[in-house]
């Protein structure tokens, strides 16, 4: 799955980098008046979850299904939606509440009914009041506390780094097979090997400079708040994506190296075949003219036999002349 996928959906869910008391990560569904997509809401929180790294997985997820501007019985096919995308993983589910509240005996009947079902506890409370499940300085503002959290700022980079992944990935394995074309084979093979996949679908300078600047971006943000400011922590899974983004950076350092020794032999090559065909020009060229100089002596000898014979014959006739 990719954030580029399902887009607009991902702009209204949360997996903010707020804890639990548990250190389990805490996922906000905001919900509102507008009929909420179940399939989209599905793929989103699919999406979201499988972000983590499995031992955050299993401290579990606290999840706050904002209801202040939705009906109950979305809030209530949400709660159970969970069940079936992620039921080992969900701990504890908040309602908020709005403060005109739903019908207190129909929400009480139906998470009565359903608590030993769902394999998770839900609780009904007001945004006020939810603090006394979660610590203020692990909720955003709007749920009166005071963590700072830019979500679109973490969609960027999310976008980011995605992108910088599948073209880094696709960059390794087209100069990882020009790379191995020039390492085997004989000169043909090698020659029609790098002939053929001889440029790169995208620029390796710009996938490096691209990935530099995400890193440089990631590694900035574990350190923003350090100096008095606001304190702030990064997600787990931008903690995550920095080794990945170094990893890809030293295989991509390490395969362009290569690419570009390969670059300069067959540069080397191509200069070398066009001094050969120079040279075999010119060899041909002197061949032609030997050929032209030794036609020229042996006319010359020719003719120097012939001008013998008429003048002896000339001699012979001015002598038979002044005989007679």
């Amino acid at each position: 799955l990719e954030a580029q996928s399902f887009l607009p959906p991902l702009r209204h869910r949360l997996l903010t980098c707020g804890k639990d008391r548990r250190s389990g990560l805490i996922l906000t569904i905001p919900l509102c008046l507008e009929q909420t997509n179940m399939d989209e809401l599905s793929v989103t929180l699919d999406y979201l979850l499988s972000i983590p790294s499995e031992k955050c997985k299993a401290r579990g997820f606290t999840v706050i299904v904002d209801g202040r501007k939705s009906q109950w019985n979305v809030v209530k096919t949400v709660v159970l939606m969970l069940q079936n995308v992620v039921p080992a993983e969900v701990s504890l589910v908040c309602v908020v509440k709005p403060d005109e509240f739903w019908d207190k005996k129909v929400t009480h009947f139906c998470f009565w009914k359903e608590k030993d079902r769902l394999g998770f506890e839900v609780i009904l409370v007001s945004a006020n009041k939810l603090t006394r499940y979660i610590e203020p300085s692990q909720l955003t503002e709007d749920f009166g506390g005071s963590l700072t959290y830019d979500h679109m700022d973490w969609l960027s980079k999310r976008l980011a780094f995605e992108k910088f992944t599948k073209e880094s990935t696709s960059l390794l394995d087209e100069l990882a097979l020009i790379n191995s074309g020039s390492d085997k084979g004989n000169q043909q093979e090698k020659e029609r090997s790098i002939d053929l996949n001889f440029l790169p679908s995208v620029d390796p300078e710009t996938v490096l400079q691209t990935g530099h600047e995400l890193l440089s971006e990631l590694q900035q943000r574990r350190f923003n708040g350090s100096d008095g400011g606001v304190s702030w922590s990064p997600m787990d899974d931008e903690l995550l994506a920095q080794p990945q983004v170094m990893k890809l950076l030293d295989s991509l350092r390490e395969q362009y190296t290569r690419y570009q020794e390969v670059c300069r032999q067959r540069s080397k090559r191509t200069q070398l075949e066009e001094i050969q065909q120079k040279v075999m020009q010119v060899s041909g060229i002197l061949t032609c003219i030997y050929c032209l100089y030794y036609s020229a002596l042996k006319f010359a000898a020719t003719f120097q036999q012939i001008s013998s014979i008429v003048s002896s014959g000339m001699n012979i006739i001015r002598q038979h002349n002044t005989e007679a």
